[in-house]
């Protein structure tokens, strides 16, 4: 007979379409999640995935045992969320997700504050840009940047925030003629930012028409990192480029309003006193500096 504990092997496989990738979920070995997939197929004798180049696809028998696997998991994950929400007590584990930049600026300090006050709480903090699931109890906690949140969830606002157009010091005695308010006909090298387009922003090019874009990345460490070496003009979060004292506003542009930042948690863990809690703390400490976010 199938166990949970079984089929949480096979659900995995069949997510990832891999052992290294269905290990790595399940924090165990390659060679432990082989070794339950063999026990398992030997004990029913059936093969319950094909192996092929491209990767790890059920058989017929393999699919019945997914969607059953899938119908466990949705109970397991029901019943571990109505007992961790009758958990009043301000102590036990607290899970936080956030992307690596919120957690360098500011989450990590606010972590550090809300454990001096209660030390109970054991809080692991994931800092992952991909999006941890809170229906899955991936994460209790995650903050967001975005404009919709998911409407499943309850959460608060924690800020609104900017973002401006920066180049490093470095860069503005390079080109003083584009740190100007006015046109000019200098191939001006600007960074680009993957998710808006591999281009010369929209807002630029009738002041720089010879503008041409000198690299591109999708993260905004890197972003950061290439406007203060000086490689180009790059638009970043008001909160990284203010701080910085090796950068500088592009003269003559006003900040423009950037995604907001959002905490939130799964609607059945918000009476949780842990959870609770950390949520009204962390909404007012980013509300503390809301003046770093909006470039005030």
């Amino acid at each position: 007979m199938y166990s949970w504990d079984d089929l949480k092997f096979v659900l995995a496989i069949a997510n990832a379409g891999s052992l290294t990738k269905a290990a790595r979920s399940l924090g165990v070995t390659h060679s432990t999640v082989s070794r339950r997939l063999s026990a398992l197929e030997e004990e029913i004798g059936a093969r319950l995935f094909d192996r092929l180049p491209e990767g790890f696809t059920p058989t017929t028998a393999g699919e019945e045992a997914v969607e059953a696997a899938r119908r466990m998991e949705l109970e397991v994950l029901a019943l571990d969320m109505r007992i961790a929400a009758k958990d009043a007590e301000l102590e036990g584990p607290l899970r936080v997700t956030a992307a690596q930049l919120i957690f360098q600026v500011q989450l990590a300090e606010i972590v550090a504050r809300f454990k001096e006050r209660h030390p109970g709480i054991d809080v692991t903090m994931n800092a992952a840009n991909e999006i941890l699931s809170l229906h899955r109890r991936e994460a209790d906690i995650a903050v967001r940047v975005t404009d919709k949140p998911d409407e499943s969830l309850f959460g608060r606002l924690a800020t609104g925030q900017n973002r401006c157009f920066y180049v490093s010091r470095d860069f503005a005695r390079r080109y003083r003629d584009a740190a100007l308010e006015t046109v000019t006909s200098q191939a001006v090298p600007f960074i680009a930012f993957k998710w808006w387009g591999n281009k010369v922003p929209k807002e630029m090019r009738d002041r720089y028409p010879n503008g041409e874009v000198a690299t591109v990345t999708d993260d905004m460490i890197t972003m950061h990192a290439a406007v203060r070496a000086g490689m180009g003009i790059g638009r970043l979060p008001c909160f990284l480029g203010d701080p910085d004292p090796d950068l500088i506003r592009l003269p003559g542009v006003e900040p423009s309003r950037y995604f907001d930042i959002w905490i939130l948690t799964h609607p059945d863990l918000k009476n949780v006193a842990r959870v609770r809690t950390f949520l009204r703390f962390a909404a007012d400490a980013f509300k503390e500096k809301s003046s770093l976010y909006l470039g005030n």
